[in-house]
């Protein structure tokens, strides 16, 4: 009998349960599947200009300013004038937003930290070194999918 993990289940049932997990979160936040994503892109950097949400996400820009009204109106992002082009404007995710999703996601991250402290140095450096991979392997393999978008040939 092979001890060996099957990968391609291992990796269907990842798949699965990080798209069920978003979900559920994003449910738990009242926003769906795309205003979620948009608050993950608000939430890495201060100040991200709608522009660069359009860049991001392929989306056009009715639809990134309809996602940011609505993201404003729940209290998640701060909208402010850019002090370097009063024409344009800043987005931040909220005390607010960070306060919800650090409670709703508690759960999840607590059971990771408890996972990795059973990995070595060179484990982790291995675990990081083909997420990494993944990840790009994933991002070309999307876009390969979607020619249309702004983001071919990134």
């Amino acid at each position: 009998m092979n001890s060996e993990p099957d990968g391609a289940l291992l990796g269907h049932q990842l798949s699965l349960w990080v798209v069920l997990y978003h979900e559920a979160l994003a449910s738990r936040l009242h926003v769906n599947a795309t205003e979620h994503k948009v608050l993950g892109i608000i939430g890495r950097a201060r100040g991200v200009h709608p522009a660069q949400l359009v860049a991001e996400t392929g989306l056009s820009d009715a639809a990134i300013t309809k996602i940011v009204d609505r993201l404003v109106s729940l209290g998640y992002v701060d909208r402010a004038r850019d002090p370097s082009d009063g024409r344009r404007f800043t987005l931040t995710v909220t005390a607010v937003h960070r306060q919800v999703t650090a409670e709703a996601m508690a759960p999840m991250l607590i059971g990771m930290e408890h996972l990795l402290q059973g990995f070595d140095a060179a484990e982790l450096e291995t675990v990081g070194r083909w997420l990494t991979g993944t990840v790009a392997v994933m991002r070309e393999a999307t876009l390969s999918l979607a020619p249309d978008t702004p983001q071919k040939g990134r």
